[in-house]
């Protein structure tokens, strides 16, 4: 038990993050949540003792990073956990943070969560598909054999995938890339480092998704040789914090076709120790091997599917009877989405992220 640590955990509104202030709470650990948005999930647990509104990481960054700052200062905080791409903003200003930060250097995210630069700089660490920069493609009479997908993106938006296209369809085609199209099996994998040492890790097939891109059902699969390819990345690395990958299973073997350097929806699998991943040295041991699910989303999206026994033994990821708000009051955070969507006139998944984007050109 270290009750000793005051943890400030930032992106309130990913329901990951309620998994982990949850399991801190179990240890006895003092939590504050932090995010830009109003009324995000996070905020209704009672598994914190303080949600603090902050302004936004993409639009007005030197006040978030000071009030970031300041919370670190007035809460005597010794662990700042970043879960969503607010961990671009925070590991760019890491130094300013005097405790300890959750995220490795900001030039390393950076070339992790490009699409390009992924491929480029760790083609020899990871099995990973061959990718070129689109304004640099030449093989267009056979672009229906590659995935069309921008540089920074997130939640599988703006792709053209296996379609025929012309280089002028793209607008701007410096910032895609063409990727090898791979025919498998979609998994994900989540993991948890500090200084190059895995705390933690889980494979998981994402069966239902939000759209074409985030999973709201997460299947826990096992697959060795992905884990030991991540495993031996990580310590590559020295990576420190949250690290997720998108890979396809083909017959051939795995295929790394992007990476996610935050937290993801795997920690809903590892929900009885997550907080052991970031409070002991050495890799955890899986426990739990029960499905889990946003159940809220699934009946929205899906309500047929609980026909089937594999839905209707899942878990849901949100609700908890000793923490029974963040369920009941999930209809408030989704009608904040909904009104950035009408506001900004933007897709449903992009109003989720859009005051944290990271897209390589912020100050």
């Amino acid at each position: 038990m270290k009750t000793h640590k005051n943890i400030l955990i930032l992106g309130a509104r990913a329901p990951m993050t309620l998994v982990l202030v949850r399991s801190f709470k179990k240890q006895g650990i003092r939590v504050i949540l932090a995010d830009s948005l109003v009324l995000p999930i996070g905020r209704w647990t009672n598994a914190i003792i303080k949600y603090e509104q902050l302004p936004s990481a993409r639009f007005n960054t030197q006040a978030y990073i000071n009030t970031v700052a300041r919370l670190v200062s007035n809460y005597a905080i010794t662990d700042l956990i970043p879960c969503c791409e607010e961990a671009f903003y925070i590991a760019k200003y890491k130094n300013k943070f005097l405790c300890k930060v959750w995220t490795t250097n900001i030039q390393e995210l950076n070339r992790l969560h490009n699409k390009e630069t992924f491929a480029k700089a760790f083609k020899h660490q990871l099995s990973i598909p061959e990718t070129i920069s689109a304004d640099e493609f030449k093989n267009w009479n056979h672009s229906n054999h590659y995935v069309f997908k921008q540089k920074y993106s997130r939640f599988a938006g703006n792709i053209f995938n296996g379609v025929l296209l012309t280089k002028d369809e793209l607008g701007n085609p410096e910032k895609w890339i063409a990727q090898k199209k791979i025919h498998g099996k979609e998994i994900c994998v989540y993991s948890i480092w500090d200084e190059g040492e895995l705390r933690g890790l889980v494979c998981y097939e994402p069966l239902f998704r939000a759209g074409k891109g985030a999973g709201i059902f997460f299947k826990f699969i096992e697959n060795k040789e992905v884990e030991a390819q991540v495993k031996k990345f990580g310590e590559h690395l020295n990576y420190t914090g949250q690290l997720s990958f998108d890979v396809i299973i083909a017959k051939d073997g795995p295929w790394f076709i992007e990476c996610n350097p935050r937290g993801t929806s795997g920690a809903h699998l590892l929900e009885n120790q997550l907080a052991d991943c970031f409070l002991v040295n050495g890799l955890r041991p899986f426990q739990d091997k029960r499905n889990q699910m946003l159940l809220f989303l699934m009946l929205l999206g899906y309500p047929f599917k609980f026909f089937k026994k594999e839905v209707r033994q899942a878990k849901d990821a949100i609700f908890r009877y000793y923490d029974p708000l963040p369920a009941m009051m999930q209809w408030l955070s989704l009608f904040e989405i909904a009104y950035i969507k009408l506001f900004k006139r933007i897709s449903w998944l992009k109003a989720t992220t859009y005051d944290i984007e990271w897209n390589g050109n912020e100050s």
